[in-house]
């Protein structure tokens, strides 16, 4: 996977440039920060925040339960999963610079002891030594191509009755994409899959499907309402670089062409 590490390891100094940002907006991160306030930078996924809690509210998640984020990015997710259930979150990632500022921006928001991050392969897991009670994994299947794989690792990780909450961008129809997309700069790290490939990866790992949904409802309103807000210093071009902006307009005009849709599905370990 060293080309998908390279496409979101490309963008040096990711936690400074943050930082700059939050004291561009009159924040001093010194004191301390809003885990809020990240959130147009850190959610990494379309929907950003409200997908989060859309996938997260089936996970049966409490203050004692224990979470492995699968391909945390700099821990957007992770943190608003621990501060909002109160919960522990293991983020793991194979960008080296992404979990340096995902540590760093928990530091920040004072979440450091309900989160940890680790650089790895997402599918080699070893977690063999405990089971976690919940998996989530946002905006990552899309670079696997051994998808069956990847979900035996994460249902090797999770307890009996764990449930797991996939949100990918999935094959939704024919036609192809324009590339660079946010997820990948050309076609050798793009393993797009329909749902029903998914489904089917899920079910031979030994999970059961809890339910599919489309979410791209939720996803054209909150772009609808970011697109009609203020500006922020905060973005995600400080995680993607300067070409994020065309990433998205690619990504967009595949969302509205029906290619590919924003898709969440859960399922448990039986």
């Amino acid at each position: 996977m060293s080309g998908v590490a390279a496409h979101y390891g490309r963008v040096r100094g990711v936690l400074d440039q943050i930082t700059a940002a939050l004291e561009s907006m009159g924040l001093d991160p010194a004191t301390g920060v809003d885990p809020a306030v990240l959130a147009p930078a850190d959610e990494f996924h379309l929907g950003g925040h409200e997908a989060t809690m859309a996938l997260t509210a089936s996970l049966g998640i409490d203050t004692d339960s224990s979470v492995l984020d699968v391909g945390c990015g700099v821990g957007g997710p992770a943190r608003e999963m621990a501060r909002t259930y109160g919960c522990h979150v293991t983020g793991i990632d194979l960008a080296r610079e992404f979990v340096y500022a995902a540590e760093g921006l928990s530091l920040m928001t004072g979440l450091e002891s309900l989160t940890t991050f680790e650089v790895g392969d997402v599918t080699v897991l070893d977690r063999g030594d405990r089971a976690f009670d919940a998996a989530t994994m946002l905006h990552v299947g899309m670079n696997v191509p051994d998808k069956p794989l990847l979900f035996e690792a994460v249902a090797a990780a999770l307890r009996p009755g764990g449930r797991f909450g996939v949100y990918d961008i999935m094959r939704t129809g024919d036609g192809e994409l324009g590339y660079p997309q946010p997820f990948a700069a050309d076609e050798s790290d793009s393993h797009l899959a329909a749902p029903d490939d998914y489904v089917s990866a899920l079910e031979s790992a030994g999970m059961e499907i809890i339910h599919i949904i489309d979410r791209s409802e939720l996803v054209g309103r909150v772009v609808k309402r970011a697109a009609e807000g203020p500006a922020t210093p905060l973005n995600l071009g400080l995680v993607m670089g300067r070409e994020f902006p065309t990433m998205f307009a690619n990504l967009r005009t595949a969302l509205q062409g029906g290619v590919v849709g924003p898709i969440e599905i859960v399922a448990e370990k039986r």
